[in-house]
């Protein structure tokens, strides 16, 4: 396979790797993105985090790899702000490491974004899962929207979602496999029946 593309069974040894090693610096920390949906080829390691110790956290991940700039293609050395909500390392192993930073109240509603699910049929990451929870979040509440990665009343209220099943229990879901949030359609199959 393609450097940064490697077999689920890799990322997954290669993610719990780093997650061993970092996690002296975090309260909390969690393998989300592809490896969690354990799709069979997997681009990168993503993982979701409360950290404890911001600066012992920069300190284990240069030992595992370069932070780079985020958003950006290409390999461009980057020293992570302070107040970092996302930071990106190139791994020794030659894949990248998306570490996403939660709040406490919004740790739920992150590991679900993070985790994400797969593009939709056009290839557009936009029409999958996580958006479709979203949508329905702002039928449900009559107009709510995201911020900060939680729920918003139409009103700015945000509420918080400590876990995925909080977000989930907004949604009147029962909760969604990772391995199942492929698209939207699965919405439906796991609303709760009134």
């Amino acid at each position: 396979m393609g450097i940064g593309k490697i077999e689920l069974s890799e990322a997954r040894i290669i993610a719990n790797k780093v997650r061993e090693h970092i996690s002296p610096a975090m309260d909390r920390i969690e393998i989300a993105g592809s490896v969690r949906r354990e799709k069979p080829v997997v681009g990168d390691i993503e993982l979701v985090a409360l950290v404890a110790d911001r600066e012992k956290l920069l300190k284990l991940i240069s030992d595992v790899g370069q932070t780079i700039k985020p958003s950006v293609p290409g390999v461009i050395p980057w020293s992570p702000k302070p107040d970092s909500r996302y930071i990106r390392v190139r791994l020794s192993e030659g894949m990248n490491l998306d570490l996403f930073i939660a709040k406490p109240e919004n740790w739920g509603g992150l590991f679900l974004m993070r985790t994400g699910s797969a593009a939709g049929a056009d290839g557009n990451a936009f029409n999958g899962f996580t958006p479709g929870c979203f949508a329905r979040w702002k039928k449900l509440s009559g107009g709510g929207r995201m911020t900060e990665v939680m729920p918003t009343m139409p009103d700015g209220t945000q509420l918080p979602v400590y876990e995925e099943q909080d977000f989930f229990d907004l949604l009147e879901m029962d909760f969604v496999p990772p391995v199942e949030r492929t698209g939207r359609n699965v919405i439906k199959k796991y609303v709760r029946q009134q």
